[in-house]
């Protein structure tokens, strides 16, 4: 969950909203089992990732997931795939109550 400043309103950028990411990485099938973190992907790095570019405000929502896979799989070029959703919870949209969400996937090939 994250406070940031996304939206193509005034209103948006100046008093932010509340988002949701969930984020969903697929790796290659291990050789073996995995036994160690330096042998998959580091949620806490994810989390990383997903924070610092939730902190630059950008009008759509659909350029902040693209960024943002784009990101990890920089990080992390071996992943099979990557999919995420931003949930921007209570849109500043006069009498609609709810959320909207994006939801961004890429497969990538091996390299």
């Amino acid at each position: 969950m994250f406070q940031a400043f996304h939206g193509i309103y005034e209103e948006e950028k100046v008093l932010g909203n509340k988002y949701l990411v969930n984020c969903s990485v697929e790796i290659p099938e291990p050789e073996k089992t995995i036994r160690e973190i330096s042998g998959t992907i580091n949620y806490e790095v994810l989390f990383k990732i997903i924070r610092d570019r939730m902190a630059i405000a950008t009008p759509l929502l659909e350029t902040v997931v693209m960024n943002t896979g784009e990101l990890i799989h920089r990080r992390f070029p071996d992943v099979k795939s990557i999919s995420i959703q931003i949930i921007k919870l209570h849109p500043p949209i006069k009498g609609f109550t709810g959320n909207f969400s994006v939801e961004w996937r890429k497969e990538y090939q091996p390299e």
